[in-house]
């Protein structure tokens, strides 16, 4: 009976853990170099607005990420995909892909949101 209860409780914490591994966090003292660093408010369909941070880690790798705020209570960090033209950022479950002043934000399985920088969401054709 106590081996079992034994075996619960770590399965508990394992699972636990497992949980928590798969986050990403980033040390705000592995990000920034100020001149490497942009940011941009973009408006969205369905009233969504994502403020932008395209910046540089400074931890030796130097690679290319996007810190997406105001989308939900954390900040998103996403790693820089490369692509033939435009921008592409993504860890698998948020997408944020554009060119010019248009973007398309994805998060998981819903259907994009096409977004434009500034203030006022402007409709134009779809990011491909």
């Amino acid at each position: 009976m106590i081996k079992e209860i034994l075996i619960i409780i770590v399965s508990v914490f394992l699972l636990g853990c497992a949980d928590s591994a798969s986050r990403i966090t980033i040390d705000k003292a592995d990000i920034i170099s100020k001149k490497k660093t942009s940011n941009l408010k973009y408006t969205c369909a369905r009233g969504a607005k994502l403020s932008v941070n395209f910046t540089t880690t400074n931890n030796g790798s130097d690679k290319n990420i996007a810190i997406i705020n105001d989308y939900g209570k954390q900040a998103i960090v996403l790693p820089n995909k490369e692509v033939t033209s435009g921008f592409l950022y993504s860890n698998g479950k948020y997408t944020l892909r554009g060119d010019g002043n248009q973007a398309t934000w994805t998060v998981g399985r819903m259907a994009p949101f096409q977004c434009s920088i500034g203030d006022k969401f402007i409709h134009q054709d779809k990011i491909k």
